[in-house]
C-alpha cells in the first residue's frame, strides 16, 4: 500500500496544528471551577482582540451556523424590517434563518461571484427604516470579499449591523469597532485553524440593552443566558472544554506570530494563488476575491468534481467543490488558517499536474511565476 497524507485546501474545516490538537489532549476540567473561568476569560480577552472590539465575546458550543442563528434571535423581532445582502450560499443562509422565524426579509441578491454594491444598499436604506442589516465579510462559497467598512460608514446608527465573519476572521483585515459594526459571528474551523465545534459572537460595546428584547424564542442560543453566565466566568451550559483549551493555544500562536503578521501571509497566498491559477489560463470566480479562499472556474470539458476528486486521490491535496448549482464548475482553494507559502505552491502544483491530466492545455511557466510570485513576496 502505497503512503497517503491528505492536506486541506478547503475552506473549512483547515488544517490543525500538532501543537492544538494536543492542547485538546488535556485533562477535562469541570465547567463549574475557577480553573474554568480563568481559561475561560483569556480566550474571551484573546477573540476580543482578533474581532478589534472591546464588547462583550460569547463563545458557543455550536457551528457557525449556530452562531448566526444566535444572532437572529437575540436581536430581532418578528415584525422587524430586515435587509439581507445575498452574494452566496451563506448569505441565502441569513435569508433562511430569518425566515425560520417568521421574518420576511427584504433581500439585495447578487450572482455569485459578485460582492454587494454599497450603492444599492444605500438606496435600500434611504427607501425603508430597517432594524438590521445582514451581510457576510468573505462569501465562503464563492471566494469573494465584502466591502464591511464602507457598509459600516453608510448604514444609519439606528440599523443594526450585521455580520457573518465565519471565513473572514484573521484571514481579511477587519476592525469591528472602527467599521460600526454592531453584532459579528465567526467560528473555530477556519482562519483559527482549529477543529469544528465553536462559534463566536462579538457584540459591540453599549448593546447591552439590545440583547434578548425582541420577541423570537430562544433558549440554548439565549445571549442573556450567555450573558448572565458569563459575569460569573461560566457558560450556561456545559461547553466543549477540550476545544476552548484548543482555542486558547490557537489564539497564544496567532498572537506570537501578530495579527497584522496573519493578514499579511493570508494576502500573500492570495496573490501567489490569483497570479498563478491566471497565468495557467483559469479563470477567477469572484470579482473581488478574498484572502482565505481562490475560486476559479473549470475549464470547458472538464467534471470539476472529478478533477478535485483526482487530484486527492493522487496527490493528497484536498480542494472544496463549488455548492449547490456551482458543483462541478468550480474549484475553491482555500488558503486559510495553518497554510503558508510552500503549502500553497505545492497545492497549485498539484492542480497543475490534475489539469494536465484531464487534457487541459496549461500556459507554460504558470508554476514559474508562482515562485517567482512568492521570492517577490518574501
Amino acid at each position: 500500500m502505497t503512503m497517503k497524507k491528505e492536506i486541506l485546501f478547503s475552506p473549512g474545516p483547515t488544517n490543525v496544528p500538532a501543537e492544538i490538537l494536543l492542547a485538546g489532549a488535556k485533562r477535562t476540567i469541570h465547567h463549574r471551577t475557577k480553573e474554568f473561568s480563568v481559561m475561560l476569560e483569556e480566550a474571551t480577552k484573546g477573540l476580543g482582540r482578533a474581532f478589534d472590539t472591546k464588547g462583550d465575546i460569547f463563545i458557543l458550543t455550536s457551528s457557525g451556523t449556530g452562531g448566526m442563528e444566535t444572532a437572529v434571535v437575540n436581536f430581532l423581532s418578528r415584525n422587524d424590517n430586515v435587509l439581507v445582502l445575498n452574494t452566496g450560499a451563506f448569505g441565502r443562509r441569513w435569508v433562511n434563518i430569518v425566515k425560520a422565524y417568521g421574518l420576511v426579509p427584504d433581500v439585495l441578491e447578487y450572482p455569485w461571484g459578485e460582492s454587494f454594491k454599497i450603492s444599492d444598499v444605500e438606496a435600500k436604506v434611504k427607501e425603508k427604516k430597517y432594524k438590521a442589516v445582514l451581510c457576510q465579510l468573505g462569501e465562503t462559497s464563492t471566494g469573494a470579499v465584502n466591502d464591511i467598512k464602507s457598509l459600516g460608514d453608510m448604514v444609519p446608527k439606528d440599523t443594526l449591523l450585521i455580520v457573518d465573519a465565519v471565513s473572514g476572521l484573521l484571514t481579511e483585515g477587519f476592525h469591528m469597532d472602527k467599521w460600526n459594526v454592531d453584532v459579528c459571528v465567526s467560528g473555530s474551523q477556519k482562519g483559527l485553524m482549529m477543529p469544528p465545534g465553536l462559534a463566536f459572537i462579538a457584540v459591540r460595546k453599549g448593546l447591552d440593552d439590545k440583547i434578548g428584547k425582541g420577541d423570537l424564542p430562544s433558549f440554548y442560543f439565549s445571549l442573556v443566558h450567555a450573558k448572565t453566565y458569563g459575569e460569573k466566568g461560566q457558560t450556561p451550559w456545559t461547553p466543549a472544554i477540550n476545544i476552548i483549551y484548543q482555542l486558547n493555544k490557537a489564539l497564544e500562536m496567532l498572537e506570537e506570530e501578530g495579527l497584522d503578521n496573519v493578514i499579511t501571509r493570508h494576502k500573500n497566498m492570495a496573490q501567489i494563488a490569483r497570479k498563478t491559477v491566471v497565468e495557467m489560463g483559469l479563470e477567477l470566480f469572484s470579482s473581488a476575491p478574498s484572502n482565505g479562499i481562490t475560486a476559479v472556474k473549470v475549464p470547458e470539458g472538464i467534471d470539476g468534481s472529478k478533477l478535485i476528486e483526482h487530484i486527492c486521490e493522487k496527490y493528497g491535496v484536498r480542494f472544496a467543490n463549488g455548492q449547490r448549482e456551482y458543483k462541478g464548475k468550480i474549484v475553491r482553494i482555500a488558503h486559510m488558517g495553518y497554510v503558508t507559502v510552500p503549502d500553497i505552491l505545492m497545492a497549485l502544483n498539484c492542480l497543475w499536474l490534475g489539469l494536465k491530466k484531464f487534457g487541459f492545455k496549461i500556459k507554460p511557466g504558470a508554476m514559474l511565476s508562482a515562485l517567482e510570485t512568492a521570492a517577490a513576496l518574501d
